[in-house]
């Protein structure tokens, strides 16, 4: 296989993992909304469920910048390691 197709490949792969994370996370926060949407209506937990809620959207949404992040720096350590590793062919 040639660089440029091991590079595609590699570039597939880290779109395909950027965007599922970004619809994991988007699911994520949506089904937890709901409830916490209940909870804050309620007068007693209403503070301290959107407190929560606050907290617990901001970890998720860390948790999958931080996947996206390390996803980006495996495809910049792959580029890397194909260049050490599949030689070019030149010359036919």
């Amino acid at each position: 296989m040639t660089t440029s197709r091991w590079r595609g490949l590699v570039t597939l792969v880290g779109q395909l993992v950027d965007q599922g994370a970004v619809a994991v996370e988007r699911v994520h926060l949506e089904t937890a909304r709901r409830p916490f949407a209940i909870l804050e209506r309620i007068p007693l937990l209403a503070v301290p469920a959107q407190s929560v809620h606050t907290i617990h959207d901001a970890t998720v949404s860390s948790v999958y910048a931080l996947v996206r992040i390390v996803n980006d720096i495996a495809g910049k350590t792959l580029d890397v390691a194909i260049d050490a590793v599949v030689p070019e062919r030149r010359g036919g």
